[in-house]
């Protein structure tokens, strides 16, 4: 009855092969999991038997290629505690293998299928490689969207409002997001601010009032970037001019800069 009177709609189903490079970078992300697990295994070891780095290795979250290094000649008391923290540091080792090169698939699979998307949206200030390929893989095709509202919303980038009445209530950020990209999004963004002028005015504007609720809204703006971005087909254009400072011209410029994305808030 619903369907006959136009009352439903129909979702967006990617295709085969965008489901599996979707897989892919799915994979990636649960191999970066791993290899943190892999690491706190590792240092819950070496705090339970008192095993300390020296200076010369540094002492950083994740161990680096020199502690393992370190810790493969200590000498522990017995065989077997020398067993255990090898195994560990050799899992450590593993997993890392393992990220690096899931990584560089993904990279090889993303710009075979979307290369000039992935330049395009790896050309914007502050976005990296994982969010490029991150944007590709989980979403392809932008144009799905009806406008940015709906991108934003399917981000988990708009507010979460509890209306009753004319009483509308804002909760902060919505609990529904696509949870790969919302954590990368807020990530870039804070690179974003430092090379990026404009951005870091925005932030710096709204962050006296809610640093957090600032960072949410530069993640909008980066991510409004990206659509533009790759709807265009056109690279980030770090000169581009701030459309204020700029008269209003005839015929538009397909070029785009984070500011641009202001119009679209």
């Amino acid at each position: 009855e619903q369907l006959e009177r136009g009352n439903l709609s129909g979702i967006y189903v990617l295709s085969r092969a965008q489901q599996e490079l979707r897989s892919l970078f799915r994979q990636r992300q649960d191999k970066v999991q791993e290899m943190v697990r892999a690491n706190n295994r590792l240092k819950s070891c070496m705090m339970f038997f008192g095993v300390s780095l020296p200076e010369s290795v540094g002492k950083k979250e994740y161990l680096s290629l020199k502690a393992l290094a370190w810790l493969d000649n200590y000498e522990m008391n017995t065989p077997a505690g020398k067993i255990t923290l090898r195994q560990y540091a050799e899992d450590l080792k593993y997993q890392r293998k393992q990220l690096y090169q899931t990584t560089k698939l993904l990279h090889t699979q993303v710009r075979a299928a979307h290369a000039r998307t992935y330049e395009c949206i790896i050309s914007i200030p502050g976005v990296g490689a994982t969010t490029a390929m991150a944007m590709v893989a989980e979403i392809a095709d932008f144009s799905r969207f009806k406008g940015p509202d709906e991108y934003c919303s399917f981000l988990g980038l708009c507010p979460w409002e509890d209306s009753s009445g004319d009483i509308v209530k804002t909760k902060g950020m919505q609990p529904r997001c696509n949870r790969q990209l919302r954590p990368l999004l807020i990530e870039a963004s804070w690179a974003a601010i430092k090379k990026s002028p404009v951005l870091f005015a925005y932030y710096s504007k709204h962050a006296a009032k809610n640093s957090k609720a600032a960072i949410v809204k530069v993640s909008r703006k980066v991510a409004l970037t990206i659509r533009a971005v790759a709807l265009n087909g056109q690279p980030y254009q770090a000169g581009y001019a701030h459309p204020q400072q700029q008269p209003q011209k005839k015929t538009p410029d397909v070029r785009f800069s984070l500011g641009m994305a202001e119009q679209q808030l």
